[in-house]
């Protein structure tokens, strides 16, 4: 007897981790000699640059540099200085998970940053650093989608049809671009850098051919000296980028997470020179149907079937809601005008809900402004921010969360009202065990002698048709035909006319 499987082919990547940690760095500064004595320090403002990420086998490691920018006032002086101090960051998480060779979309930001001084000659900076990371594995599986006897055999055979998700490819690129920037007009003329920060808008994502069009935008945020004064302003500096995907499928979904690499920005005859250099990462989703043969016998010669189950990701939606984080901060000082505003996310946890999933992230937020006196002040809070996820019972889902858009303080009666919003972002997924034919091989004859024409059997509790069929050698369309059963079901306790098997 001529017996052959067909097989198909699910090749790609799989989630294996989602993770978010935090890690602090700190490191001693001297002042260097062009720069006066430290009389007080205002505020210290933290950014962090991916430069390096690495699986190794239980281990993720990332390295970077993390910047502190110190605004303090001189000894002797009025107006502020700026002092930038670059502290180098290893970070690590232990997972059994994580091996060589996977990829890994990540992302770090400086959530929380402070400084305070040892003498007016030396400093010791602090900042607290965030990671979201998502590794992904790669994986081959062949599934039995048919099999094929020789002619007149009788065979029977049930099919399973799914749909299923998959990530056919994982693909990062680095790239650079840089401008020219003035202030407005209607903004005084840029004398003196004091600080600035570089934050990644919303990418918009999709697929031309087969290439992923990434298009985003950086908001620039500088605080400046100009005359006797400090000034803030903005710039929108957009970017787009392609990124080859290997094979690109009808039903895809991209998943992207872009990073900064470094941020370079200098004052020069009251213009800013900029140069960025950032990470674009996108994991695509594609959605597949397979049909697997789960069982099959035959009525006209002994088959032994061998079966296995088979992991498949049957589910993987992606969503994102926006919540607002407002608070009052209370400044011991009374502000006047605010400068600058900045928030980052320092934390993000889960807890299980009805229905669902309730996501809590903590934001850090950090004012800079100035009191009635236009004294340069620095105050921060922290704001939680929920929301929650419907998650369907046995589904997984993943989260990140990030500020977007402007975060803006307003000077009120008591402090400062603080308001943003925050984006979370989270993909929900179901992994489920399909039975599916892993071999076949001819069976043994065994002669039982003569059997009755018409058997009647009674249904049992949970019991198919295909499981009567294959028990009594018979087939699923011959008992639906002898009983006039309108599908392949019939209701437990109920008395069947089994028809005698055939060839």
């Amino acid at each position: 007897m001529d017996m052959e499987l067909r097989r198909v082919t699910l090749e790609g990547y799989r989630p294996v981790a989602h993770t978010m940690f935090s890690q602090e760095e700190t490191l001693e500064s001297i002042v260097p000699d062009a720069f006066p004595d430290i009389a007080r320090v205002v505020s210290a403002s933290g950014k962090a640059f991916l430069k390096d990420k690495e699986l190794g086998e239980g281990a993720l490691r990332l390295s970077g540099t993390a910047k502190v920018t110190v605004l303090y006032i001189p000894e002797g002086e009025e107006l502020p200085r700026a002092l930038e101090v670059s502290i180098p960051f290893q970070c690590q998480r232990d997972d059994p998970r994580f091996h060589t060779g996977c990829p890994v979309l990540a992302d770090v930001q400086a959530a929380t940053a402070d400084a305070r001084t040892v003498n007016p000659r030396k400093l010791l900076a602090r900042v607290n650093i965030t990671v979201w990371a998502a590794a992904y594995d790669k994986e081959r599986r062949e599934l039995s989608a048919d099999l094929t006897i020789g002619e007149g055999e009788g065979l029977q055979k049930l099919f399973t049809p799914r749909k299923c998700c998959v990530i056919p490819d994982v693909v990062e690129k680095s790239f650079t671009f840089s401008d020219v920037l003035r202030p407005p007009a209607s903004r005084p003329e840029l004398e003196e850098l004091l600080s600035y920060r570089a934050e990644l808008g919303t990418a918009d994502a999709k697929f031309i051919g087969k290439k992923l069009v990434l298009k985003g935008d950086v908001q620039l945020s500088v605080v400046y000296r100009s005359g006797e004064g400090v000034c803030q302003t903005r710039f929108e500096l957009p970017y787009s980028q392609i990124l080859d995907i290997g094979e690109l499928p009808d039903e895809a979904e991209p998943e992207v997470a872009v990073t900064l690499k470094s941020v370079d920005c200098r004052a020069r005859e009251g213009e800013l020179e900029v140069a960025l250099e950032a990470l674009a990462q996108a994991a695509v989703w594609e959605r597949r149907s397979v049909s697997l043969i789960g069982d099959a016998y035959c009525v006209g010669q002994p088959i032994d079937v061998e079966r296995t189950t088979v992991r498949l990701c049957t589910m993987a939606e992606r969503s994102a809601r926006r919540e607002m984080g407002r608070k009052l901060c209370e400044s011991g000082i009374p502000a006047k005008q605010v400068l600058d505003c900045i928030a980052a996310v320092s934390s993000l946890a889960g807890a299980p809900a009805e229905g669902g999933m309730e996501f809590t992230a903590q934001v850090n937020v950090s004012i800079l402004y100035l009191s009635e006196d236009d004294a340069l002040c620095g105050v921060e809070t922290e704001i939680p921010v929920t929301c929650r996820v419907d998650v369907p019972e046995g589904c997984e889902c993943a989260c990140r969360c990030r500020p977007v858009g402007e975060c803006t303080a307003v000077p009120v009666t008591g402090g400062l009202e603080v308001r943003f919003e925050a984006e979370f972002a989270w993909t929900v997924t179901r992994e489920e065990q399909v039975s599916c034919v892993s071999d076949v091989k001819p069976g043994e004859v065994r002669d039982t002698g003569p059997r009755p024409s018409v058997v009647i059997r009674r249904v049992e509790r949970g019991e198919a048709l295909w499981d009567i069929a294959k028990s009594c050698g018979s087939t699923v369309d011959d008992i639906r035909s002898a009983n006039t059963l309108p599908g392949d079901e019939a209701a437990a306790g109920t008395l069947l006319l089994i028809p005698a098997r055939r060839s």
